[in-house]
């Protein structure tokens, strides 16, 4: 017997780059929401062996892809040698795109096969394992909006705001984590950290005040090398956004809208070949995944 669901993309409502660390990272604050807009994920259980076979070319199906890559990090902490699982996964979150499509896929994969393989453990181990994975992957086990620390694993959960709708742009090309943050020069985009004026729009659920208060310390370094980002940034606000930022590294560009017929209307309305989508903020995994899948011991 199988198992699927699925696993949501997120936004970064605030990114705020504090400084480089000794182990290569950086230190950061952000504010991780999830929104709807899903990969859906089947996990059929297999007697050895972890295959994945996705619908969307151009992800890797093999060890290099996090969803795999959580199975066999799930196979060695428990010593399981007789049971394996057949992954399929079918893409609406764009790869590369600064949304933890990824990210979200390798999190459902750890809830799925502690259910599948009847392992028992409990979220905080799930979490700690997620970390391994990368710096976003223990988000989608936490809660629907979060705030990060550290490199974004160390995570404080935080009372979602009334939903809003936000409006996604794609504009058809990844962008590599790792270029951004080997390209970042702090001094030329520093400035006053909002995390906590965020945090506090969101606690009001103020989405007009938290529209003005977006940012991302990674922006301006996308812009000056994909100036793409920037036009669908000035659509976005001209069609009545309360507030428009790129997602983590990107390339998504999001607008945030109180209210659906405007944020339909942007949408329609949006100039240029790119990929757009109207999402509302999730405010419970209720919302996208099954009980049996959150039941942890």
């Amino acid at each position: 017997m199988g198992l699927k669901f699925k696993t949501p993309a997120k936004v970064n409502l605030g990114l705020h780059i504090h400084g480089k660390r000794r182990d290569g990272f950086h230190e950061l604050e952000t504010i991780f929401q999830m929104v709807s807009l899903y990969d859906e994920i089947e996990l059929e259980p297999l007697s050895s062996g972890i295959e994945l076979e996705c619908d969307t070319p151009g992800v890797p199906t093999d060890d290099t892809n996090l969803a795999c890559q959580a199975a066999i990090l799930l196979q060695k902490f428990c010593h399981i040698k007789d049971r394996g699982v057949g992954i399929r996964l079918k893409k609406k979150i764009p790869f590369g795109a600064g949304l933890g499509g990824g990210s979200g896929n390798a999190a459902g994969v750890l809830m799925g096969l502690n259910r599948l393989w009847n392992l028992k453990l409990k979220q905080e181990k799930l979490i700690s394992l997620a970390s391994e994975l990368g710096s976003d992957v223990p988000f989608f086990l936490t809660s629907p909006c979060a705030l990060g620390m550290g490199r974004g694993e160390q995570l404080t959960v935080l009372k979602p705001s009334s939903k809003f709708q936000v409006l996604l742009v794609f504009p058809g090309f990844p962008i590599a984590t790792s270029w951004v943050f080997q390209n970042l020069k702090l001094k030329l985009t520093k400035r006053e950290n909002n995390i906590s004026i965020l945090r506090k729009n969101i606690y009001l659920s103020d989405i007009s005040a938290l529209g003005s208060q977006l940012y991302n310390h990674l922006e301006p370094v996308v812009i000056q090398r994909f100036p793409e980002i920037q036009v669908i940034k000035n659509q976005l606000q001209t069609l009545g956004a309360l507030g428009v930022l790129l997602s983590g590294s990107g390339s998504t560009v999001f607008g945030i809208f109180d209210n659906p017929d405007k944020a339909k209307v942007a949408c329609e309305s949006l100039k240029g070949d790119w990929k757009r989508v109207v999402t509302e903020t999730i405010g419970n995994f209720s919302e996208f995944c099954s009980e049996e899948i959150l039941d942890y011991p």
